[in-house]
């Protein structure tokens, strides 16, 4: 397995401060609340969509802290080891739900059974997001897999990129997240839909969320020297996050937009540095709220399908009320899959090492694409 060494980074994380930021987990399930209002067609939350640019901040951040700590400790990166850790963490849920969802539109809806089997194609080959902008409007109940693949395909490239930068990889990250942004925002008014789904225009919020990672020592001692003003910095950012579930879903986006609910997300992430239970970060710790944000995941995998067979089987209920019971009743699904798919594979010793890790990817992958091709056939 090839092993990268690097001789410095220019802002390392200390090895010693904690991996796990507890009120982080809880705002992927304020992030999964945004979703699920947005998708079940709640009149006030048209904005909901703002959910997605909070999931890839913390994203960013999660995953760079992770990178960051091993540079730090060890001078380097085991690519491999990368790679085989992200599979065991995504791929098998994504492939559960993936292939039992097949598994319900034979069922229920069989005529969209053709179109479903291309959508998981593109899903387990994490391309969910190119594959959508060609579809259109075509509703299948994977099209929420483009979120997956625009992440996917984000951290193909990002430890490369934080290793080739080795010096100066907030320069880079800078110059990609600036190009991004600018991109977005040049993009949206013309083609949507491609700036809402490309993965060029979705760099900048992973950037942003990275750029915490790698400023968190700095960002430790201004919070701790300061912690009245980032309390009050938490409750504005956390005010200006759920304000934008209401008003952006009346414009563009996600364009210039996007920088309000993003940046949001970042300060809310950034300020509880160095006290995680600051300002909102009471709410945030509640155990409910972390319970839910850490199987946000598997919930957000299994939302989509079970509106889309709810809708299908209950016409007559296509109603916000009635689909956002089934979204939280969807919670239920999101729990057994992270109990018994994604907890053991994550934690079992036997596919532990990286060429099993990597073994496993490739065999729940093709799983997915063996059901795939059957519905298309």
């Amino acid at each position: 397995m090839a092993v990268i060494r690097v001789p410095h980074v220019d802002v390392p994380l200390p090895v010693a401060r904690p991996a796990f930021r507890p009120d982080v987990e809880g705002l992927r399930a304020v992030a999964l609340g945004c979703v699920l209002l947005f998708h079940a067609g709640v009149p006030f939350a048209r904005g909901g969509n703002v959910g997605v640019d909070v999931f890839f901040v913390v994203s960013g951040f999660l995953i760079t802290c992770q990178l960051v700590r091993e540079l730090s400790a060890t001078g380097r990166v085991d690519l491999p080891a990368f790679y085989a850790r992200r599979a065991r963490r995504i791929l098998p849920s994504a492939a559960a739900v993936l292939v039992l969802t097949l598994a319900g539109t034979a069922l229920v809806a069989p005529e969209l059974l053709d179109d479903t089997g291309r959508a998981a194609v593109a899903s387990a080959l994490q391309a969910a997001n190119w594959w959508s902008l060609s579809a259109g409007d075509l509703h299948v109940p994977l099209t929420h897999y483009w979120s997956l693949a625009v992440e996917e395909q984000f951290y193909l490239g990002w430890p490369v990129l934080l290793l080739l930068a080795r010096r100066r990889p907030l320069v880079a990250l800078g110059v990609l997240s600036a190009v991004s942004y600018g991109a977005s925002v040049l993009l949206t008014p013309g083609n949507e839909l491609l700036a809402y789904l490309g993965t060029g225009t979705r760099v900048w919020q992973f950037g942003l969320g990275a750029a915490l990672a790698l400023l968190a020592p700095r960002t430790a001692e201004v919070t701790t020297a300061h912690p009245g003003m980032t309390s009050r910095i938490r409750w504005a950012a956390a005010g200006v996050l759920v304000s934008a579930v209401v008003w952006a879903g009346w414009v563009d986006y996600p364009g210039w937009a996007a920088l309000v609910p993003t940046l949001a997300a970042a300060l809310l992430v950034g300020a509880g540095t160095s006290d995680p239970a600051s300002g909102p970060g009471r709410l945030l710790l509640w155990r409910p709220v972390r319970l839910c944000g850490r199987i946000s995941y598997t919930w957000y995998l299994w939302h989509v399908p079970a509106t889309f067979f709810a809708v299908t089987l209950f016409p007559a209920v296509d109603r916000w009320p009635f689909l956002l019971l089934v979204e939280l009743l969807a919670g239920g699904l999101a729990f057994l899959t992270t109990v018994f798919v994604e907890d053991p594979l994550r934690r079992s010793r036997f596919v532990a090492s990286t060429r099993r890790g990597l073994v496993l990817g490739g065999a729940v992958t093709a799983v997915s694409l063996g059901a795939a091709m059957l519905a298309v056939a």
